[in-house]
């Protein structure tokens, strides 16, 4: 089975779009991926469509917004698939199904609910291939978090890989989550860890007009301030157990201006960077049990080497290293997760581990949309 996987995650850049060949429960193999960057105006309406509280004028109709973004986005996953198959000489009729994320504008599963923005009717219609959407809804209709999802998809590459325990996998998107492999009744264990590039990519667009810190030059120039910090700490989510997950619901830009009011100090915007930078790190160290023996990083923060220092740093007992070095590229894991995702989906497979998520139990996730 070639399977595709399309996601675009909370760092709200682009679209990432990965294939599979799925030759067995234990044969898996990456064929390829494209990554499709969002128009700068686009990425803003998107920006606009997750800010809290919502932002809107009153000649605006935020539904229509809403609706609007939905079919753009939709044509942005299409072209990214499209591309995605030519660079591989792939017709859409060698693909069996394609996974599709979509674009979170809202999650909270403390009042039973996630919302992942596409239209999965016009995708398969326009690429003709059946597609799985929806995939974090089923799990929080059993009393999950929804997210994070893709420690399944680690496990079973991990797994054929020959890796089973006292190893994670430590993925940097906007949002930073683990799956955390061991022995025991449950194998895998994970959950959101908090903010890793969102913020920071919006401070770097504030005071930059940069859409990030590329390779962490502007945190490595500062220096964290502990009373920022300490403040920034003090957010309830960090002291939360598992299961767990978060996203621009929790972390706004209006939530760090209170706090950098709050501290009162004459920052550099470079410190505040680097305090931010710190948050990431601490997040992350705070998650990872004794035990743990190694890391491999995923995600669009593996490419920032202030961040993957300052993680060596902060656990020293711990070798990290990019999951690139298991035959993935660190960007093309999400999307590979939702490829894998599709295919569990198709063969009535549950693609959810309770261990991470909190969920009642297992279950087959996704809702299939035919393009037939």
């Amino acid at each position: 089975m070639i399977a595709l996987g399309a996601m675009s995650g909370t760092s709200t850049d682009g679209v990432d779009v990965a294939a599979l060949h799925i030759l067995s429960g234990d044969d898996t193999r990456y064929l390829g991926m494209v990554s499709v960057p969002f128009d700068p105006a686009f990425q803003q309406i998107l920006l606009r469509l997750q800010r809290l509280p919502p932002q809107f004028s009153p000649d605006e109709d935020p539904l229509l917004l809403m609706l609007k973004a939905r079919q753009s986005l939709t044509q942005v996953y299409a072209q990214a698939v499209q591309l995605l198959l030519a660079e591989l000489g792939l017709d859409s009729a060698e693909v069996q199904v394609l996974g599709a994320h979509g674009q979170t504008l809202r999650h909270r599963p403390d009042l039973g609910f996630t919302y992942q923005m596409l239209d999965p009717a016009l995708l398969a219609t326009m690429l003709s291939i059946d597609v799985v959407h929806d995939f974090r809804s089923k799990d929080i209709a059993l009393g999950g978090q929804g997210a994070p999802l893709v420690p399944a998809f680690h496990r079973a590459w991990l797994d054929q890989k020959g890796i089973r325990q006292n190893t994670a996998v430590l993925n940097l998107g906007g949002f930073s989550n683990l799956t955390l492999l061991r022995s025991g009744d449950l194998p895998v264990l994970g959950g959101d860890c908090g903010p890793a590039n969102c913020l920071m990519d919006a401070w770097a667009m504030r005071r930059y007009q940069q859409a990030m810190d590329r390779d962490g030059l502007i945190a490595a120039s500062g220096r964290m301030n502990d009373t920022l910090f300490n403040l920034l700490w003090s957010h309830p989510f960090f002291t939360k157990a598992w299961p767990k997950s978060t996203g621009r619901d929790d972390f706004t830009m209006d939530w760090l201006d209170a706090r950098l009011a709050q501290a009162g100090a004459d920052l550099s915007d470079e410190d505040v960077m680097a305090t931010l930078l710190a948050l990431a790190v601490n997040s992350v160290a705070a998650c990872l049990p004794p035990g743990t023996e190694r890391v491999f990083v995923c995600g669009g923060g593996a490419n920032n080497s202030a961040f993957m220092h300052a993680l060596a740093g902060a656990c020293p007992a711990i070798a990290f290293s990019r999951i690139d070095d298991l035959g993935l590229p660190a960007q093309a894991v999400e999307a590979c997760a939702f490829a894998w995702m599709a295919a569990q989906t198709l063969q009535g497979e549950a693609s959810n581990c309770i261990g991470v998520t909190g969920a009642a139990r297992s279950a087959v996730l996704g809702s299939v949309q035919r393009f037939a």
